[in-house]
């Protein structure tokens, strides 16, 4: 086995520690091919964390909720522990890291987001693909292929020697339509998704927003899309997120 290799199997062994300690339900890596808004480092580390399956109860019928909400907060608070804890490691072992925002810092950001199509922060969903985690579903949502929709992403970047996956660059949705049926606003395009086409041409943002921003006490999140999704409902009684087990 070559010293590249080693240290490759090594890093990825000791993230793959510091992940499973706090709860993250999968990761993986992407090469960065100079995205818009990603950092100038060549390596992006992808991470995954799935809503507890009582946040999702209910969504169908009732598109937003407050545990909905919470659970929305809850993820991205754990997926910033989470992405400060791979820098610190990798820093720690002498190589450059950087962790990417969120859109959604914590509830109720001030000031709101005034489009959520031009959030102005790397798109996470970008580093998840091209690690080989997902692709994009019919309303523009990531897919994770293991778990579904009913998932939130950071991505940390950094120059340590990691192998990328293999990127997955067009949609696995099919001719399943279930969460473009199921949409209240009718924003999804049925559309198929392939890598670097625009978002507009998978759903109708603003149309989606006519009916999260009647909400503002919960920040627009919506989740019947990701609620609906047969992947979601798959797994969500057979394999409970890693923070449940």
């Amino acid at each position: 086995m070559t010293a590249g290799r080693q240290e490759d199997e090594g890093l990825r062994q000791a993230i793959g520690v510091v992940l499973e300690d706090l709860a993250v339900d999968e990761w993986g890596v992407a090469r960065n091919a100079g995205w818009d808004l990603a950092p100038d480092l060549p390596v992006a580390v992808s991470i995954v964390m799935r809503h507890a399956p009582a946040a999702m109860t209910g969504i169908p019928e009732a598109p937003m909720s407050q545990a909905f909400f919470e659970d929305y907060a809850r993820l991205f608070r754990q997926l910033d522990q989470a992405a400060a804890a791979v820098v610190g490691l990798l820093e720690a072992r002498g190589h450059g890291a950087v962790q990417t925002g969120n859109v959604m810092s914590g509830p109720h950001d001030d000031p709101p987001l005034a489009d959520w199509g031009d959030a102005g922060v790397f798109a996470h969903k970008t580093a998840a693909t091209q690690a080989g985690l997902g692709w994009i579903g019919k309303t523009a949502l990531f897919v994770s292929a293991r778990f579904g929709p009913a998932v939130r992403l950071t991505t940390v970047f950094t120059d340590a020697p990691l192998a990328p996956g293999a990127p997955i660059t067009s949609s696995r949705c099919g001719r399943c339509r279930v969460c473009v049926d199921a949409c209240p606003m009718d924003a999804g395009r049925d559309v198929l998704w392939r890598a670097g086409m625009a978002r507009d041409e998978l759903y109708h943002e603003k149309r989606c927003e006519e009916i999260t921003w009647t909400h503002p006490e919960w920040d627009g999140t919506c989740g019947v899309c990701q609620a609906v999704c047969p992947y979601t409902r798959a797994v969500r009684d057979l394999v409970p997120p890693a923070a449940l087990r």
